[in-house]
């Protein structure tokens, strides 16, 4: 016969909660089971009784008075005529039932592995970030807020990381950002200000001897005129491209409903979605990093608006190449080598953008 001790209950229950804290998901219901049993066992072990029933049995009939109650202790006895029969009462805990929510987390966790396998962390956190621009622009929505959840302990079993990890995570982060300062408005905003922002992409510097080259090229005579507006142009740049904290507001990007379809982006160009709204797409560029928006419109629409008569381009905008031409950086060097001025240097590299031209044919 084997005997369940104290100390064996106590050890096993640890074996058990520890199990729990390393699975991402918690422990099966079976096991959950288990573990009840055991701390209803153990408590039974370590209860001191709360009551005592007790009633007299007389010795020679036998004859057996009715129970009685107490709190206080009450000690089996023997007289002469009568012995007192005494049983001590102890609570019975109740069963602890498991969470719903846990109950749904699993029940989430072998419904999406036999649905999806063995996909990793990585496609779950990108239908979150989906999942959370929905959630943004429709807050009253639940069920968007529950596949926030959904996605998020997906995410976060198939990483492999531990609730109890989390936690501990947590702790250290909430102290770091006790910490942080944070700038105005406190509105919970992401800043993009607070990671370091990618290096710009900046031309080299002329020398003179660059503008050498470029005045034979181009039949220029003021060389030094030439390195002059190329360094100024350069640093334009430079200061147009400062980190976000060095200015004195955060640039906000509003995206216009000029086009049918936007396709919400990463830099990469991988596309996590489409839609229709320009307020959502709004909200992706400026709410997440790492974004872009690509804009698509239909083809009699851009067809409209290459010839000059759609608003696809907005009033006093012009369709230009992403990249300046060799030809407009031409004219634009050549107006302010001839003492003419940026702004006359931007119409002239303007003028010589290649025009495009709608095959109607």
């Amino acid at each position: 016969m084997t005997t369940i001790t104290k100390e064996w209950l106590q050890q096993t229950i640890a074996e058990f909660e520890n199990t729990r804290d390393d699975i991402p998901f918690g422990l099966s219901d079976d096991d959950a089971k288990i573990l009840i049993v055991l701390k209803q066992t153990l408590a039974s072990l370590t209860a001191e009784p709360v009551a005592w029933k007790y009633r007299l049995v007389d010795i020679d009939s036998g004859a057996e008075d009715h129970w009685k109650y107490s709190t206080q202790c009450i000690t089996p006895a023997s007289g002469k005529t009568y012995r007192i029969e005494s049983i001590p009462l102890y609570t019975v805990s109740q069963p602890v039932p498991v969470p719903e929510r846990e109950r749904i987390r699993r029940e989430h966790a072998e419904w999406s592995d036999a649905t999806f396998g063995d996909v990793g962390p990585i496609g779950p956190l990108k239908h979150l970030s989906k999942e959370a621009l929905e959630t943004a622009a429709e807050l009253g929505d639940l069920s968007e807020w529950a596949d926030m959840q959904f996605l998020l302990w997906d995410a976060q079993r198939r990483a492999g990381i531990t609730d109890k990890q989390i936690t501990l995570e947590m702790v250290e982060k909430l102290a770091v950002n006790k910490k942080r300062e944070w700038p105005e408005p406190k509105d919970g905003e992401p800043r993009l200000h607070i990671k370091e922002q990618p290096a710009p992409v900046v031309p080299d510097e002329w020398t003179i001897q660059d503008a050498v080259k470029f005045c034979r090229e181009t039949g220029r005579q003021d060389a030094g005129s030439a390195m002059e507006a190329w360094n100024a142009c350069r640093t334009a740049m430079l200061q147009g491209s400062q980190p976000v904290s060095n200015r004195d507001e955060l640039p906000y990007a509003q995206v216009k409903a000029v086009a049918d379809l936007y396709a919400l982006c990463w830099q990469s160009g991988e596309v996590v979605t489409y839609t229709p709204d320009p307020e959502k797409a709004t909200i992706w560029i400026n709410n997440y990093s790492g974004t872009c928006v690509q804009e698509y419109v239909k083809l009699e629409r851009l067809q409209e608006a290459l010839a000059g008569n759609s608003p696809v381009i907005p009033d006093d905008w012009v369709m230009v190449p992403k990249e300046p031409t060799q030809a407009m950086i031409k004219a634009w060097l050549s107006e302010v080598a001839n003492f003419r001025g940026h702004a006359a240097g931007y119409r002239a590299a303007l003028e010589a953008a290649p025009q495009l031209e709608v095959n109607r044919g």
